[in-house]
């Protein structure tokens, strides 16, 4: 059995590498290519993502030392998707093995684009629990022998998600912004 660290990356504005907004889930099994497969279809059953939204899953071994090349990569549509947006805005999918502590917890953050409705001072219950399908999306009809677990780093080691959460504020992603385009400037009087 392997530990195998999956780079789903929805392709959002352009189709420009820098424009793929990446969520990094982490797994414990033996099949990379049914692995990825079972993703696949996870994802295009979620409401908030669709059969024609384009995105690629690439599985690679969490424990290989650079350069680590893909065990397995897969992809879904072409092109890219328009959003309206901020692209920095998430709401993050905290989760826990058995217990919650360090080195037993860790954390997506779903792009806002992913997640529906408009940004207001808070997220709705609804964008939440948005946030928390995706706990089906990412541990539920995996193949045989495969489980969602808490990647440590530190321990070198997996533990099988047991829980998650989504609180009610919203998320900061600074690597996700956009380029600056124009400027406007100004003097001081």
């Amino acid at each position: 059995m392997s530990s195998y660290r999956v780079q789903v990356a929805f392709q959002l504005d352009t189709a420009f590498p820098r424009d793929a907004m990446t969520i990094n889930p982490h797994y414990f099994g033996d099949n990379p290519q049914a692995l990825g497969d079972a993703l696949k279809t996870n994802i295009k059953a979620n409401a908030q993502v669709g059969p024609s939204m384009p995105f690629t899953i690439k599985v690679y071994d969490a424990m290989k030392a650079p350069p680590n090349y893909p065990l397995y990569t897969t992809t879904n549509g072409t092109g890219f998707v328009a959003t309206t947006l901020p692209r920095e805005v998430a709401l993050c999918l905290s989760y826990y093995a058995t217990n919650n502590r360090p080195s037993y917890r860790g954390r997506l953050y779903i792009p806002v684009a992913l997640i529906g409705g408009s940004i207001g001072l808070r997220p709705t219950s609804t964008q939440m629990n948005a946030v928390l399908a995706w706990k089906t999306t990412l541990g539920a009809n995996l193949p045989s022998g495969h489980t969602w677990v808490v990647f440590s780093e530190k321990l070198q080691q997996g533990s099988n998600v047991t829980a998650v959460w989504c609180d009610d504020e919203w998320d900061t992603v600074r690597s996700r912004g956009l380029k600056s385009t124009t400027r406007v400037t100004g003097t001081v009087p």
